[in-house]
């Protein structure tokens, strides 16, 4: 293989693995809505004039940058090892691109995260309900909560609770909060929410506990259905094991049946192998992934 087609492999790993970046730090925040460009204040000082500051990252945020560091460095490192040991740039692109993309790709089957953000808007919901009580006011409920509120949905709950704090409209600061989590659960709450801010409501803690069992009895029937799809989630990653494995042993043991595939045809070959291998398994995870609840305010877009 010449050098300068080796070069050209070199150049086409890095370049789709720069697409691959910026398409995985581009994911957009749930309904295509940005996550609003809004000021903080520290609602627990007592100040009267908000103590205005940027938004620190979330946690979330920062797992997420790190997740895609390290998925961007795995990719690049498995490219450069295969074009190291085969001298294929083709090997190597698709080398990089599984390494880089087949991590997220797998843990999307999942949908762990989304019961457990129900299950803490459930949470949440019941800490509201009780809060109200001695609050005065639905907008001092919330800041009071936001300390409290539970793990997964802790960063957006401040975030609200800042931006009423601030002086932020309620009915906007609830469709940003709403945009922001990007649930069905939570669209009921933020629904209910919006309507006791423009109309007096005195069942509104009745209401909020009622929401909070509707919650529950959903995180009840997406654990139900998870358990359903098991089967299927162990058959995707078992395709991808067995084809990483079948094609390393045959790397090892049978390198002279792989042969053909080092000119530039059989390069160009393995490549739209690699195009069918990639869609087939993409469409398999589709057909295993749950698809997301319908939502209520689902044009709603953070302000």
């Amino acid at each position: 293989m010449t050098t300068a087609f080796v070069l050209g492999g070199i150049g086409l790993v890095v370049g789709v693995l720069g697409v691959l970046a910026t398409l995985i730090g581009a994911t957009p925040s749930p309904e295509g809505s940005a996550i609003p460009d809004v000021t903080s204040t520290s609602h627990g000082s007592g100040s009267g004039a908000p103590n205005v500051h940027p938004l620190d990252p979330t946690g979330e945020e920062r797992r997420g940058s790190s997740r895609r560091a390290i998925a961007i460095v795995s990719g690049a490192a498995a490219a450069a090892l295969i074009l190291a040991v085969t001298r294929w740039p083709v090997a190597a692109l698709i080398a990089g691109v599984a390494a880089a993309g087949l991590p997220a790709l797998l843990h999307s089957v999942s949908g762990r995260a989304g019961t457990e953000r129900a299950e803490a808007v459930a949470s949440w919901t019941e800490l509201l309900r009780d809060t109200l009580a001695a609050a005065a006011g639905l907008g001092q409920a919330i800041v009071a909560t936001s300390d409290l509120a539970p793990h997964p949905i802790r960063p957006e709950v401040v975030r609200l609770a800042d931006r009423l704090a601030s002086g932020m409209p309620m009915e906007d600061g609830l469709r940003s909060f709403a945009a922001e989590m990007g649930d069905a659960s939570t669209d009921l709450v933020v629904c209910a929410l919006l309507v006791a801010s423009t109309v007096q409501s005195q069942r509104l803690a009745e209401l909020l506990g009622a929401l909070a069992d509707s919650c529950r009895d959903e995180v009840a029937l997406r654990l139900r259905v998870e358990a359903s799809r098991a089967s299927a989630r162990s058959s995707v990653r078992s395709v991808v094991l067995i084809s990483v494995a079948f094609a390393a042993l045959l790397f090892v043991f049978a390198h002279s049946y792989l042969s053909p595939f080092a000119t530039s045809t059989g390069q160009l070959v393995l490549l739209a192998v690699g195009l069918c291998y990639s869609a087939g398994l993409v469409l398999m995870v589709r057909l295993v992934k749950a698809r997301p609840p319908v939502r209520l305010l689902s044009g709603v877009q953070g302000r």
